[in-house]
């Protein structure tokens, strides 16, 4: 426990001094960030530390309030987590966050002070009963099978917690899958209804050139081939020609575009992408999707902005966004308007924007909108794991955060934060 203490005053003085260089624009949020969780896991380790033996004992000599101390840190870490969120979320200004910080340092102190004494009591307490029950043979056996008991049985809940976690990330993964497969199979549906349209065309008027052609050959065999009949051959030739080139160009684009999107989403690799030009692709391959719902898109993106990231990962995101949208923001509207805007900050990260002027959300269903399973057309096919899907991608993948401003009436936002090179994790 003293070793707790030691490295708890350590990291809030690492805190102390990354607080004062985010007062002049040294480090960004996600330094303060880091430093507080370093002093939140002290608390949280002092809890885990704690077994039934030492809460007895700790009991019996009036040191229980180590426990307390330990969650009133947690809970003054977690607080300041949060104020730092809404500074992120531009709900208030550097100077109220700076205040809110030096005031948590304060509080860390102040633990600091009251956890120290009662783990010195704690400590030579439970010196001297080891020492008494090694000269007290009698009670050796009882205290070493409780130590045993005890170890056994956190080594027992450690073992489940594991498991636990490892079926909840292998249900989890199972779902992003099922997901992209679900909108690539409406990617699928709809690229082969468009591609239908300029290929039919294309047939047709080739079709309506052959039989020119063959009329044209009839009036030569039969010498009767004037200069208007070929003059008219000509420019029917022309104008079928450049209507083939048109559409199977069209043909191809969409082919391109729908090849690149859908094999980044099942390929999970970190690209350097330049977000523009990889954004428009993914419009092109949403384009059946998103003509049928009448919806228009605004991109505002420098050419030049780019990031190292999982391309896979963003385009699923993109899409995800785009079907909630159709699904949800549009559906008692006949056209809609899709606003995208793509920032790059001053420390390297990138601010995505997606917004749309649909019905919006109200307030009680915004708190929800990111939990699993959770959603507004549960009876019309919803499964509630769009949104949920979406944020374990930001958050996981791209290192990042996702808000969501929304008002009924007043359409949607969602703010995605992530930085520019992601940082390639074990």
């Amino acid at each position: 426990m003293h070793e707790l203490n030691y490295f708890h005053q350590k990291y809030i003085t690492q805190l102390v001094k990354t607080v004062k260089s985010f007062e002049v624009d040294s480090v960004s949020t996600n330094d303060v960030r880091q430093d507080i969780m370093l002093v939140r896991e002290q608390p949280i380790k002092c809890i885990e530390l704690i077994g039934s033996f030492e809460i007895l004992i700790m009991k019996l000599i009036g040191t229980k309030n180590i426990l307390q101390v330990c969650h009133d840190d947690l809970a003054v870490a977690d607080n300041l987590l949060q104020k730092v969120q809404e500074f992120d979320a531009a709900v208030f200004d550097k100077k109220a966050l700076t205040h809110f910080l030096y005031q948590g340092i304060n509080e860390f102190e102040y633990s600091g002070m009251r956890f120290e004494p009662l783990v010195s009591k704690t400590v030579r307490v439970l010196f001297f009963i080891v020492i008494s029950i090694l000269i007290t043979k009698a009670f050796i056996v009882p205290l070493i099978g409780l130590i045993l008991s005890n170890s056994v049985a956190q080594d027992y809940q450690l073992l489940l917690i594991t498991k636990t976690n490892l079926e909840e990330e292998k249900q989890r993964n199972a779902l992003i899958q099922s997901e992209r497969i679900e909108s690539l199979t409406i990617m699928v549906a709809g690229m082969a209804h468009e591609i239908n349209t300029p290929i039919g065309i294309s047939i047709t008027a080739n079709s309506y050139l052959g039989d020119t052609l063959s009329m044209l050959r009839k009036s030569y065999e039969d010498q009767e081939l004037t200069k208007s009949k070929f003059d008219h051959f000509i420019a029917e030739m022309e104008k079928s020609n450049t209507l083939v080139m048109n559409n199977l160009s069209r043909t191809a684009k969409l082919v391109k575009s729908f090849k690149e999107v859908s094999v980044d989403q099942f390929v999970d690799e970190l690209q350097n992408i330049k977000l523009k030009p990889y954004i428009e692709q993914i419009l092109v391959s949403l384009v059946p999707v998103t003509q049928s719902a009448n919806i228009k898109f605004k991109l505002c993106c420098d050419n030049d902005i780019q990031a190292s990231i999982y391309g896979g990962v963003f385009s699923q995101i993109f899409t995800n966004l785009v079907t909630n949208a159709i699904n949800h923001a549009f559906q008692d509207k006949e056209a809609g308007i899709i606003s995208i805007s793509v920032k790059e900050s001053s420390d390297n990260e990138i601010h995505f924007s997606f917004e749309d002027d649909g019905c919006g959300i109200s307030e009680i269903d915004k708190i929800h909108i990111f939990d699993p399973f959770f959603t507004t057309k549960r009876g019309e096919g919803g499964t509630g794991l769009g949104l949920h899907i979406l944020h374990n991608l930001v958050t996981d993948k791209l290192q990042g955060r996702v808000l969501c401003t929304s008002e009924i009436g007043a359409g949607t936002r969602f703010d995605i934060y992530f930085p520019k090179i992601i940082k390639v994790t074990d």
